[in-house]
């Protein structure tokens, strides 16, 4: 019996110190429902100042445990949030302040709370943001923690969807919308093209031949690009591959179909009298929509739609199948096209940027760390001292949800429902304005600010139906 005893008090004392290590490992500290009614009031005041010592981004190692894993939400869900957990990667104590905002897609601020944390060496802390239920409409709302301590600063972010699908998208289109676009065109055709087509036999290989390509669009710029033919005798569909922003295409050559690679003003070769830093390309000349940077950039493209009239019989370009593809900016510009010509027989957004900019810029306005291109016009804003809503109004000319209507082929949309640089309702702003029967919408519900392989191998396959290829 006494060795009976003394193992179990044994026992004991070691399930004790177990339990007593793990929970001086983490700290987890429980959360009720938090209710937005106290707006931009801080739930907690905490007075520690760690501001003016050296910080870095390795001490602690931040991370986001959402309640559920796609990010979307609704009335039927059991919990609606995210846990935060923070890792303590130095052999010393870490004392901090986590100040937490959550923003609605308007960027109207519905929520804050500052909070004070401890994390003892090689530890770890953990804190649940719940929030209750029945206080969301539909829509996208971003939670953003601005984590600061002795040794570390830096901004943690959730975006989430409730119930998403239910948005209500409301435009008011410029009432000269078609008629500004319409004399957009003219004045492109009115600039002499001058087209260029050089062979380039380095670049070929024994199934394609390639091409360098070069064109004049509006305000004298000067746009450079690829064209590669497969060298069968059949007349080929063109895929035509238009660049993301400041993002440079270089020449693709298929088999199956020709593709017509262009880099818009600002882009690779075409950066002559537009050669500007990343952050500026985007505003140049944005006090003037008939100067914006946008509006030539979109003439470029339809430019290269001329091209592919113009070289169709002597590269055997079959022009009754093209399909306009694009990533980011490049996926805003093929909508475009689909609106303002018709020529396309299919259109591609893959991921697109530029879209939705109202509620973008809103969206970012209440958040610590705001991404592009809202943080461009933001700076435009400040530096330029002209009002948010002025800019608005000039982007309103520019961006794809007041084109959407006008889209007569049939699309691909391709989105991440968490990308940082454009809210996902942005996309579905303008998805709600298609009026075409045939839309195909690829959400990827995991995906960070790209896109997952089964998009790319779903979008081959696309193509192929839009060409009429097994």
């Amino acid at each position: 019996m006494l060795h009976l005893l003394k193992y179990s008090v044994l026992y004991f004392k070691l399930w004790a110190t177990i339990l007593l290590t793990l929970l001086c490992m983490q700290q987890v500290i429980a959360q009720k429902p938090l209710k937005f009614s106290n707006q931009n009031a801080v739930t907690t005041v905490v007075t520690s100042d760690f501001s003016s010592q050296p910080k870095d981004k390795t001490s602690i190692t931040s991370s986001i445990i959402p309640f559920q894993k796609d990010g979307i939400y609704n009335a039927k869900s059991r919990r609606i949030g995210y846990t935060l957990k923070l890792q303590n990667n130095l052999k010393i104590e870490q004392v901090g302040n986590i100040l937490m905002q959550i923003s609605n897609s308007t960027g109207t601020i519905l929520y804050k709370e500052a909070y004070p944390f401890s994390i003892k060496k090689k530890s770890s802390f953990q804190k649940d943001y719940v929030f209750a239920t029945g206080q969301f409409s539909p829509g996208y709302y971003v939670s953003s923690m601005s984590i600061l301590s002795n040794t570390y600063a830096d901004v943690a972010s959730y975006n989430f969807g409730y119930e998403p699908t239910k948005v209500v998208s409301k435009i008011s289109t410029p009432s000269d919308f078609v008629n500004f676009w319409e004399q957009a065109k003219r004045e492109l055709a009115s600039t002499v093209p001058n087209y260029a087509v050089t062979p380039r036999p380095d670049l070929s290989n024994k199934f394609s031949d390639a091409y360098e390509v070069e064109y004049k669009s509006i305000d004298k710029a000067i746009i450079y690009g690829w064209l590669t033919v497969p060298k069968n005798s059949k007349n080929r569909p063109v895929l035509y591959k238009i660049s993301d922003y400041q993002n440079e295409l270089a020449p693709e050559l298929r088999r199956d179909v020709a593709v017509l690679c262009i880099n818009t003003r600002g882009t690779g070769a075409s950066n002559q009298n537009y050669n500007f830093a990343y952050d500026q390309l985007g505003v140049y000349n944005l006090k003037d929509r008939n100067r914006y940077f946008l509006k030539g950039t979109y003439l470029d493209a339809l430019r290269g739609l001329d091209f592919i009239t113009t070289y169709a019989s002597q590269m055997k370009l079959d022009t009754r199948r093209i399909v306009v593809t694009g990533g980011g900016l490049g996926g805003t510009i093929a909508a475009v096209m689909g609106a303002i010509d018709s020529r396309p027989t299919g259109v591609i957004m893959e991921g697109p940027s530029f879209i939705g900019m109202r509620d973008m810029i809103n969206f970012n306005e209440g958040m610590t760390n705001i991404s592009f291109p809202a943080s461009m016009f933001k700076n435009y804003c400040g530096n330029q001292k002209t009002s948010k809503e002025s800019v608005i109004k000039t982007l309103e000319y520019f961006d794809p949800i007041y084109f959407a209507p006008y889209i007569n082929c049939p699309i691909l949309v391709g989105f991440s429902l968490h990308n940082t640089n454009v809210p996902a309702q942005c996309v579905y702003t303008f998805i709600n304005q298609l009026r075409v029967s045939k839309k195909d919408i690829y959400e990827c519900k995991e995906c960070g600010n790209s896109l997952d392989k089964k998009f790319y191998g779903f979008k081959e396959t696309w193509i192929k139906e839009r060409f009429g290829q097994p």
